[in-house]
């Protein structure tokens, strides 16, 4: 209106900063080291609830580590990283034996990992035959992988139960490691698999020595062996990927399997592991490339 002479205008008070919405750019991401492409994210079932971990950044063909730069503020890359990758708020899509089983909701600040990265806790909702399960992938939605068919929960089979320890003392014997003194003792992890087309499932082991499938102090002579084995008509089930580790070379690492799941064009999936150490754990990612299973990624210790 105009009164006096003096033009006048009733604009409303500016937003507080609390309610701006803030725009990732370009720039942003380069200066605070945040992921630009798809997180492979690791959702696990716990007494604090559900709890999303980043595990790794898909880049174009590669995959790349996810932690805070060391020129960047713990504080800052925190900060930033919550608001562009894993707001209150924000869906993913979850997935288990690589099928899409439901979704998450984050809905609380989680801790931050050794290496610098923020987690989020929050409401999984799956499918009933999923649900007694403990842990999960999960990516993003509107950037998950696109996956057809539904889950069906495996078995652990009488030949998996008969073959496991074959296979296991095959590896042990060959890098010239004792034997453990019980096999069923030894095994702490088996699962069954469905990552080649056709016929038997595959298999996933962990055997132990002087050691847990937890962070902490090994034995001195302690050791472990994880293996994926295939089933063969003529001599039963094979490992088609190993690793077995004598601490006393290469220190404490005790891998296990999460779960699998298809996010390239190969027509296995990628099988997503987790790695426990003295004083962390961390992650590595294993794949069929060129018609051999082998550790494409291995996040390591920070």
């Amino acid at each position: 209106m105009v009164w006096g002479g003096a033009d006048i205008q009733v604009v409303p008070p500016p937003p507080t900063l609390s309610s701006l919405e803030i725009e990732p750019d370009a720039q942003a991401f380069a200066e605070f080291g945040l992921p630009t492409g798809p997180l492979i994210f690791h959702l696990v079932e716990g007494e604090s609830g559900s709890q999303l971990i980043p595990v790794a950044e898909l880049s174009g063909g590669s995959i790349r580590t996810v932690r805070r730069p060391a020129g960047v503020s713990a504080e800052a890359y925190e900060t930033r990283f919550r608001e562009t990758v894993i707001p209150i708020g924000s869906q993913f899509d979850v997935f288990l034996r690589g099928a899409r089983v439901g979704t998450f909701v984050a809905q609380a600040l989680g801790p931050v990992t050794a290496c610098g990265v923020p987690t989020v806790f929050g409401n999984a909702t799956v499918v009933a035959a999923a649900v007694d399960a403990t842990e999960y992938v999960a990516f993003r939605q509107g950037l998950a992988p696109a996956v057809r068919g539904e889950f069906s929960p495996l078995q652990v089979t009488g030949p998996i139960r008969t073959y496991a320890s074959i296979v296991a003392e095959r590896l042990i014997l060959q890098a010239g490691l004792p034997r453990p003194r019980s096999w069923q003792g030894a095994q702490r992890s088996l699962v069954p698999l469905q990552i080649v087309p056709g016929g038997h499932p595959e298999m996933a082991a962990t055997y132990l020595v002087g050691d847990e499938l937890a962070v902490g102090q090994p034995r001195p002579e302690g050791y472990s062996v994880f293996y994926l084995a295939d089933y063969e008509t003529q001599r039963g089930y094979m490992p088609i990927y190993s690793e077995v580790r004598d601490y006393r070379v290469t220190g404490k690492a005790a891998p296990r399997l999460i779960d699998y799941v298809s996010w390239t064009e190969q027509e296995t999936p990628e099988v997503v592991v987790q790695v426990y150490g003295r004083d962390q754990s961390w992650y590595q990612i294993i794949a069929n490339r060129g018609g051999e299973w082998t550790k494409v990624w291995e996040g390591g210790p920070c």
